[in-house]
């Protein structure tokens, strides 16, 4: 078993890494669902997704952040605010009063990367705001909190940008979120933005938490995707979209590992630091000259019963890498008994000396 490092540049290092990697993935099985159902249904699914997440997290949050007995508008406001960048994202505040209270998410997107955000309309955006910050106030038993959405990137606009607004009476649903285009907004002043408590949140706890919430939406992604779509169609869209971000991600990747060459060592280098970056449970096991074998106790960010299906439609990731990275290398899996203990999945890598594909 690899042990968690506690080498603090280290683990931003794999922390960084293993968040990028994770919020690619989360931002293209999504992706995925607009290029194979269409926009609709991917509007469809966002306000799944983040029904889920938040279901597990918002009230808990507030409590983790200290932030539960501020005013309802602030304490919106300071939990997007603070859990997002705990989380790798970058925001902006300000608070205008006790009652109303602005975030700007800035840029870039990260879950969108790239290219992708221009395939994205900003009806999907917006549905963000429709699917999570809405229902801040029915989880805070607030029925007078709303929030007014101001920009959003795909129209054009340098941010998402919007304020929480505690009203001086009840809303309905259908005030729960406005939009209300606005072009002149307060500016951020970070001597005045929220800050983490530093004896409850140091920088090991805020880089390993930024780790699991990306990971955590992974693992969401695949489960609503299962929810609304079955396995089988899931499977298809998880290895299709994890297939081609490793090809658009790979040469980013082995640049933050400082991974040069391409041999058959450099390719089980390559996925022994990506394993160890998440701190998985693994070992490498080397079968002969040209031939090593890769047993997973864990394989994160899916959790420890994931079923065979989703496994081998994760797979395609790493699959992917290692044929961009050396064409003569086979690399397959397999599930084996662990003699009582949790089932292990192999990786098992061998240089072929011939041309595969």
């Amino acid at each position: 078993m690899r042990k968690p490092t506690s080498d603090l540049a280290q683990l931003r290092r794999d922390c960084d890494l293993s968040w990028t990697i994770w919020v690619r993935q989360t931002g293209g099985m999504q992706v995925m669902i607009l290029r194979e159902k269409g926009l609709e249904a991917l509007i469809r699914f966002k306000l799944v997704i983040l029904g889920q997440h938040q279901e597990g997290h918002y009230m808990d949050g507030l409590k983790k952040l200290g932030i539960h007995n501020d005013p309802p508008a602030v304490a919106a406001a300071k939990y997007h605010y603070l859990s997002n960048i705990i989380g790798g994202c970058t925001l902006e505040y300000a608070e205008e009063s006790p009652k109303k209270a602005w975030i700007r998410y800035t840029y870039p997107n990260p879950w969108f990367h790239g290219s992708a955000l221009l395939a994205v309309p900003a009806s999907v955006q917006r549905t963000v705001f429709a699917a999570w910050h809405a229902r801040n106030a029915e989880k805070m038993g607030c029925p007078r909190l709303g929030y007014v959405c101001t920009k959003v990137w795909q129209d054009g606009e340098p941010y998402d940008e919007g304020y929480f607004i505690e009203y001086d009476r009840n809303i309905g649903p259908n005030e729960a979120v406005r939009y209300d285009s606005v072009t002149k907004t307060p500016e951020f002043d970070p001597a005045k933005a929220p800050k983490l408590d530093p004896k409850e949140w140091p920088e090991e706890r805020v880089l390993r938490a930024k780790r699991k919430y990306a990971g955590a939406f992974v693992r969401t992604t695949a489960k609503a995707l299962w929810n609304v779509y079955g396995l089988s169609q899931t499977c298809y869209m998880i290895q299709q979209s994890l297939a081609l971000l490793a090809v658009q991600n790979l040469g980013e990747m082995r640049e933050r590992m400082g991974h040069t060459g391409n041999g058959f060592g450099d390719v089980v280098g390559f996925l022994d630091h990506m394993l160890r970056a998440r701190e998985d449970d693994y070992t490498v096991e080397t079968l002969g000259a040209n031939r090593r074998a890769i047993s997973l106790r864990s394989y994160k960010p899916l959790e420890d019963d994931a079923i065979e299906d989703l496994r081998q439609a994760f797979f395609a990731f790493p699959s992917m890498c290692v044929r961009l990275m050396n064409g003569r290398v086979r690399m397959t899996r397999r599930m084996e008994l662990n003699k009582g203990a949790r089932d292990l999945e192999v990786w098992e890598l061998e240089d072929t000396g011939r041309w595969l594909y």
